[in-house]
């Protein structure tokens, strides 16, 4: 099959839904399938197609009617079969809106093109003790998910990687199917203890020394410092470990920016406690120095962390995660999670931490050839064909 992947970006270790589209074309190609990738709302978009002619990354289509050209010129001398639009609501529109872009998008398509919709994120969802200008919002970023999903768009398949998403839609009276997200890093193979070597070779480089026995809890992916008390868990952390005589070693990785202050912060209030920020790393370091990690933690609350590819990559190396916040979402509404390796910290963190293994195998799903072969064998066997 000739497929093409739309997605807003495609900056290399900028943008989540990016590197996903990234990775499940790449994994499609190795299974014999002709692939490309454009995005329409690129920062670094340059409105042409890639030398090899295999990407097409344009600033905005949407305000630039050379670029909607340009594209629309390469998609149908591509001619694919099938185009995926993977979507998330500020991806497409700064809003969350643009109801009529889902159409405009489809009008660049040659007629004999069948569509897909991934959707990664839906509409903001503020309960009913938001404000009325986010319940506002959320109210249109709806009716813009409907124009994707029926007459603008219109696609034949429509997939999610979240379960509470898919519960949302399907109260729509929308046919949605799961997806669920892989990591996006190439597996490693390096023993733990060879990790934690690298990983402090990296840090004494940047002046920076680590405990190499202590219990080391990372972060990759954006920091929502504004959502929690970073130094409260930290406290919490730091207790329990130090009574089972371990010193908890707090590590940053990737370029969040928020995450310096916040962990300044934390290194005067809870001096018992180590904080590294290892900062940016390549796409080949980033597995090792989360190979390097006895767990992780991060701040995408409960009721949505299927849909972060950062805690993919972690589970996908078998590193238990420590989800910090539960979300908004009444508990329960919520399916249960069937992996054992995401652990819920409650506001009071009681959870015992050695009692945890320091690998948990993650669903076989993470595996992107996984992902791929689901992806590929719905494709097959549309709902509507």
């Amino acid at each position: 099959m000739r497929l093409v992947f739309i997605c807003s970006g495609l900056e290399p270790g900028r943008d989540g839904v990016g590197d996903f589209a990234r990775t499940l074309a790449q994994e499609c190609a190795k299974l014999g399938h002709e692939v490309r990738l454009a995005a329409v709302r690129d920062a670094a978009g340059s409105g042409k197609a890639s030398i090899d002619g295999r990407e097409f990354r344009a600033k905005d289509i949407f305000r630039n009617p050379v670029e909607a050209r340009e594209m629309s010129i390469w998609l149908r001398n591509f001619n694919p079969d099938w185009a995926s639009v993977q979507y998330t609501p500020f991806g497409f529109h700064p809003r969350g809106l643009g109801s009529k872009r889902a159409s405009w998008l489809r009008e660049l398509l040659p007629t004999t093109t069948r569509r897909h919709i991934m959707l990664h994120e839906i509409w903001l969802q503020p309960g009913r003790d938001g404000t009325f200008r986010h319940r506002a919002l959320g109210w249109a970023q709806r009716r813009s998910v409907d124009a994707w999903i029926h007459t603008g768009w219109n696609p034949e398949i429509v997939q999610t990687q979240s379960r509470l998403h898919q519960v949302r839609l399907q109260t729509r009276g929308v046919k949605v199917d799961l997806l669920p997200l892989c990591s996006t890093f190439r597996p490693v193979s390096i023993a733990q203890s060879a990790a934690r070597a690298s990983v402090a070779d990296w840090l004494r480089a940047a002046g920076q020394t680590v405990d190499e026995n202590a219990f080391w809890f990372g972060h990759f992916g954006a920091f929502h410092a504004q959502a929690w008390d970073f130094t409260d868990f930290a406290q919490n952390v730091t207790v329990q470990l130090k009574a089972s005589g371990k010193r908890a070693c707090f590590l940053a990785l990737g370029r969040a920016a928020a995450v310096g202050k916040v962990f300044a912060d934390a290194a005067h209030a809870v001096p018992d406690a180590d904080f590294r920020v290892v900062g940016e790393l390549s796409e080949e370091k980033v597995p090792v120095a989360m190979q390097a990690c006895d767990g992780a933690f991060t701040s995408t609350p409960w009721d949505i962390i299927e849909k972060s590819s950062a805690v993919a990559a972690w589970r996908a190396l078998g590193v238990p995660v420590w989800v910090t916040r539960a979300g908004a979402t009444d508990s329960t509404q919520l399916p249960a999670w069937p992996d054992s390796g995401l652990i819920l910290a409650d506001i009071n963190s009681v959870w015992h931490l050695p009692k945890y293994p320091s690998r948990i195998a993650g669903p076989l799903h993470l595996d992107p050839a996984q992902t791929a072969q689901t992806f590929l064998a719905t494709l097959a066997t549309p709902p509507h064909a």
